[in-house]
């Protein structure tokens, strides 16, 4: 699975690299929305009763609403988007639940240039692109309360969004300046009340206390490790003594 989505993700960046060129000015340009697409996509994969893998079929878009509406208006990007999802799953051997659809929404929490992906299992007769619903989305899950991590033993990161990218590159929310961690590595999510974090197959994977993963729900106490940096997940104020004792 983790090969057939690294062609999804290259199939989808070489079709929206010169789109975004057009779309954004050159100083607000998501340079990662295939990632995205399939960061979201690869998430989201839950057993269905035949033992398959089942991706969400709704794929929303999140940007700033001064540029929902360029977005929204190039349909051929947005069906192309849709359709390349469709026969990309099916060759990677992933079910939907309905046919795929991308959306586009404004959220106010986002910068330009930004896009954020939402995905989401919906078994309503959803409308092709060419008719999309363009909205201002609110939290789509809550946020446990007071959760933090400790970032390799030195600096606390409160965490206060619903989706949090963690790696080097400088346009994550949480930036790791170390050579081992991928320039996007992980991502966390808030779901039914908990943060789970995922690896975004990242070179030197993700460990949870030690072990290898590939998504898994956070307790306060738990040691991440990205290639070696530990990072403890906490939802109370603690002292760092107290945390868990981290073993490379």
């Amino acid at each position: 699975m983790k090969i057939s989505l690294t062609k999804i993700e290259a199939r989808l960046q070489s079709l929206v690299e010169g789109s975004v060129e057009r779309l954004f000015p050159s100083n607000h340009r998501p340079t990662d929305l295939a990632q995205r697409l399939v960061g979201a996509m690869g998430a989201n994969l839950q057993p269905n009763p035949d033992g398959q893998a089942m991706a969400p079929n709704l794929y929303t878009l999140q940007v700033h609403p001064s540029q929902v509406q360029s977005l929204a208006e190039n349909r051929v990007l947005l069906d192309s988007l849709t359709q390349t999802l469709r026969e990309a799953g099916a060759q990677a051997g992933v079910v939907f639940p309905a046919p795929p659809v991308v959306r586009v929404a404004g959220a106010n929490k986002i910068h330009p240039g930004e896009v954020q992906v939402l995905a989401q299992n919906s078994l309503a007769n959803l409308p092709e692109t060419s008719d999309m619903v363009v909205e201002t989305l609110s939290e789509p899950q809550a946020i446990p309360p007071e959760a933090f991590l400790i970032v390799d033993g030195t600096q606390i990161v409160p965490l206060t969004q619903t989706v949090i990218n963690i790696g080097r590159r400088s346009d994550n929310h949480i930036v790791i300046d170390d050579p081992r961690v991928s320039r996007v590595h992980a991502q966390m999510r808030a779901i039914n009340g908990r943060y789970v974090i995922f690896d975004l197959d990242s070179r030197g994977g993700t460990f949870l206390n030690g072990a290898p993963i590939h998504h898994s729900p956070l307790a306060p106490g738990d040691v991440v490790s990205l290639s070696g940096v530990p990072l403890v997940y906490g939802q109370d104020p603690v002292e760092l003594g107290k945390t868990q004792d981290f073993i490379p």
